[in-house]
């Protein structure tokens, strides 16, 4: 089914196949990245300065040996970017150039209004292509191998249904829809038979699990469950893996940052695209550290110092699993996923984690913060656990934490998956 990738990328204007082969190829030296990260990110930033209008009047106050020398140094002097930001600079900063197709993109509103932006198409071939290098580093999976994806609505295409399943068949890839899990739910026991691996919300994985049990049993050829676009929590993670049998890998994720990473095999952290994308880290008010995204890879909007509004750290140096593919740990979810306290002060929901994980019992949890400050808090257990025999130890934990804010203990709904990603953390204190 190779044959297929190769009609998309014809079709698309795409190389994926030959940025998969060209992924597969990189030494995975720690002196190689480090020159690599330095040409890279020189050839970037010399090309926007004579390209961009926006960066153009910024970068020409330094010479071009000043940016082949030292880029970090010349990166650091540019204005940090958020979305706001961008849509203020937008006809600055969207600037096509001769010869670089591109198209646009837009992220979906679970993080608030709809973004759109636009990307080269070397952009959309590199972060595909990684996809592949993940997958086979860590299943075995070849390009052309079938998959099943089962997702909502932002890893779906915006085409028309017949253009849609055109391209997932070209893929191999049998999709499944994630948003809404019917009771009669039914899938394709052939294409399920013949899957490497499943990619997909964790979310909905989990929902089809609890409303089929046996969905598992269709699958002979699985090799590993790849989960994207949400946080993923140790209990749903536990659960998935304990009914395939099978091996999770998290995939992180930002379309328009650049950046893609995905644990190893010893879960280590996320090994991302230091080809394509550099990282930084800066302050944030709750005192963590937020990611700084630049896009090499894409010229027609660039990028550039990037908030993408995730909490996390960069580790250089090797992992357990014997890469110098550099990581981002402590990926503790999303700036926004945050509890206000009325003195001004902030907690962030990844305190949830340390607390309820304590708790081997538990399977799950969300936060919903009201308006007037109090926190109803949603609990899913392990099969044979019941709530009430753990809310006082619960309140406990939490009191000590909490103690500025009003909470009560909920059993958690009947898991619905929506079209919108699963929010952990929702608060709406204004």
């Amino acid at each position: 089914m190779i044959i297929g990738l190769k009609i998309i990328d014809k079709l698309r204007g795409t190389n994926i196949l030959e940025h998969y082969r060209a992924f597969k190829q990189l030494p995975d030296d720690s002196g190689f990245i480090e020159k690599q990260q330095k040409i890279n990110l020189s050839t970037f930033l010399l090309t926007i300065r004579d390209r961009n209008a926006f960066y153009h009047p910024l970068l020409h106050a330094f010479k071009p040996a000043e940016i082949s020398e030292d880029p970090v140094r010349v990166l650091s002097s540019l204005p940090v970017m958020d979305k706001a930001f961008i849509n203020e600079n937008f006809d600055l900063l969207f600037t096509p150039i001769k010869g670089i197709p591109y198209q646009q993109k837009k992220t979906g509103g679970s993080t608030g209004n709809p973004f759109r932006f636009y990307v080269d198409k070397a952009h959309l071939s590199g972060m595909w292509a990684l996809n592949y290098y993940f997958w086979h580093q860590y299943s075995g999976y070849n390009p052309g191998d079938p998959f099943v994806t089962i997702a909502g609505t932002s890893l779906r295409t915006d085409n028309h249904r017949f253009a849609e399943n055109t391209y997932h068949n070209l893929q191999n890839n049998y999709f499944v829809k994630g948003d809404i899990i019917e009771k009669n739910f039914t899938p394709d026991a052939g294409k399920l038979k013949k899957a490497v691996l499943i990619y997909g919300y964790p979310s909905s994985i989990y929902s089809i699990l609890k409303m089929k049990p046996d969905f598992p049993r269709y699958f002979e050829q699985l090799k590993a469950i790849f989960t994207t676009s949400e946080q993923l929590q140790p209990g749903v993670r536990q659960a998935i893996e304990k009914a395939f049998n099978r091996p999770v890998f998290d995939i992180y994720g930002a379309n328009d940052g650049g950046i893609l990473g995905c644990e190893c095999k010893v879960h280590q952290g996320y090994h991302f695209n230091f080809n394509h994308c550099y990282v930084e880290t800066i302050a944030h008010t709750s005192g963590m550290n937020e990611l700084l995204l630049t896009n090499m890879k894409s010229l027609t909007q660039p990028f550039i110092r990037y908030k993408v509004g995730d909490v996390g750290s960069i580790i250089n140096t090797q992992c357990g699993c014997g890469s110098f593919w550099p990581r981002i740990t402590e990926l503790q979810g999303r700036t926004r996923d945050m509890i206000y306290l009325p003195d001004g002060s902030t907690i962030h929901g990844s305190l949830f984690n340390k607390i309820f994980y304590s708790l081997p019992e538990i399977e799950s949890y969300r936060i919903i913060q009201q308006a007037d400050y109090s926190i109803h808090i949603f609990i899913r257990m392990n099969e044979g656990y019941k709530l009430n025999d753990y809310s006082l130890k619960l309140k406990d934990k939490l009191a000590k934490q909490l103690n500025m804010l009003n909470f009560e203990i909920f059993p958690m709904p009947p898991f619905d998956s929506s079209n919108s990603k699963f929010k952990i953390i929702e608060s709406h204190v204004v």
